[in-house]
């Protein structure tokens, strides 16, 4: 039977073409979905931060960074932490980490900072503030954002200027997770585990992400409290009764009918 060019006619179709990076960040994150539901085990994965008072340098040389990293090892044991995710730069670090208990958090990083500048005084004979305030946390929604955070902090070196490639760095966790080198410190994560099944494929999927571009990374430079949709935040809310993220800028100033006089 023939058909006429207009019978043969379908409706037409959009078809939209997935950039490389874009056809990456796809495929990472339905692997980390299919490997941890969102918040599977209600547990949340931090990202930690904190750098120099008034950016000052914290980390002078080599020394310095492999005693930090030793008090991050012994409160690793204490606290019962996961660390998926380091960098060490000179004047700030980063953690990417899951504990068993997420309310033990203040009294791991506040521990940790303090036990650091101990050290640090009496190797330098230092007086005064080492950290700017106490210590900066981001709430990682599920495994998806833990993966584009986790590219983020060891990116940094990148970023700075001091590595060409984000593995040639030596003070982070990217060698463990894109070249195989073994780090005591460093756990795999579920979804990171999900990528593939030979350790060789997940090394290679994760350093095209690290070459890649994120388009959630300027959410995480943000770091407005929470990296997760609204829902989730909105949950989070209703949790701590209070808004989590914070707002950029200067608070809004209330009408002068709610202003309490003095």
């Amino acid at each position: 039977m023939k058909f006429s060019p207009l019978q043969r006619r379908g409706p037409r179709r959009t078809i939209h073409l997935l950039s490389p990076e874009e056809r990456l960040v796809t495929r990472l994150e339905t692997a980390s979905c299919r490997a941890c539901p969102a918040n599977s085990s209600g547990r949340r994965k931090p990202h930690v931060f904190n750098r120099g008072h008034n950016s000052e340098t914290v980390f002078l040389d080599d020394l310095d960074r492999q005693n930090f990293l030793a008090l991050v090892a012994r409160s690793r044991q204490r606290f019962g932490v996961r660390l998926y995710h380091y960098c060490l730069m000179s004047n700030h670090f980063h953690l990417v980490l899951q504990l068993d208990d997420p309310r033990r958090l203040s009294s791991l990083v506040a521990g940790l900072l303090r036990s650091y500048v101990h050290r640090f005084h009496r190797r330098y004979g230092f007086v005064g503030h080492l950290w700017q305030g106490r210590f900066h946390s981001l709430v990682i929604q599920r495994d998806a954002y833990l993966l584009s955070c986790g590219r983020y902090v060891e990116r940094n070196p990148v970023k700075a200027g001091l590595a060409a490639e984000p593995w040639d760095y030596r003070w982070s966790s990217c060698r463990a997770s894109a070249l195989g080198e073994t780090d005591a410190l460093v756990d795999e994560s579920p979804c990171y585990r999900d990528l593939a099944a030979l350790a060789g494929r997940r090394q290679h999927l994760w350093r095209q992400f690290l070459l890649s571009d994120d388009p959630r990374e300027p959410a995480i430079r943000r770091g407005a409290g929470v990296l997760g949709d609204g829902p989730f935040c909105e949950r989070l809310d209703a949790v701590h009764g209070r808004r989590v993220r914070r707002r950029r800028g200067r608070p809004a100033k209330h009408p002068a009918s709610e202003r309490i006089s003095t």
